[in-house]
């Protein structure tokens, strides 16, 4: 799936439908079950890519899903649902890592080819994808993080501001740059 594909089809419906779908789960718990259906793979996979591996992963997203519920009465729309949702991920995040002590590469998180592919074309897939790791690896944590809000979790330029607790301005600003900065380092490493 290509690029612009992913965020049509992972970009977030209207606040108005998410906020209709938090009222009826704060009603009557059962419908709490089209929330998770909404979010658990977005919440899903930008865990997976900030523990790198299955079991943690799982365990987290199950982790941020009771917590949630547990919390709905609680919630106030002072932002948007989702944003709360994944700064709830981000803090289940920090939390294992805390307990852990353990890093996992960016780049340790890319899955591999799919089998039925040409040798070849997995051959050229694999090296440019281990050109791309080289290239985040690089980066700070907090840039690390910046991606995986962005692409991993298909979050929105104003939910991650209040994730990050900076205004969606500085957010833009701060993934322009980064962007623009690893398309020149792209360029550099791919000439050279």
């Amino acid at each position: 799936m290509n690029y612009a594909s992913w965020v049509t089809t992972s970009a977030p419906d209207s606040r108005e439908a998410e906020a209709s779908m938090v009222e009826a789960a704060r009603r009557d718990p059962a419908a709490f079950a089209a929330l998770y259906r909404r979010y658990v793979t977005p919440v899903y996979r930008y865990l997976y890519s900030r523990v790198g591996n299955v079991a943690d992963a799982e365990d987290l997203t199950a982790q941020v899903f009771t917590e949630v519920l547990a919390g709905l009465e609680r919630y106030r729309e002072q932002g948007s649902f989702s944003a709360w949702l994944f700064a709830i991920a981000h803090r289940k995040a920090i939390d294992h890592f805390r307990a852990r002590r353990q890093v996992v590469p960016l780049h340790e998180e890319v899955d591999p080819p799919l089998p039925e592919v040409a040798p070849l074309a997995c051959l050229v897939e694999e090296e440019t994808l281990q050109k791309l790791a080289g290239l985040v690896a690089r980066l700070s944590q907090d840039e690390q993080e910046l991606l995986r809000l962005r692409f991993a979790a298909g979050l929105t330029y104003g939910d991650m501001a209040v994730i990050l607790r900076r205004s969606e301005a500085a957010v833009k600003m701060a993934m322009h740059r980064l962007l623009a900065r690893l398309k020149t380092q792209w360029k550099e490493v791919n000439d050279g």
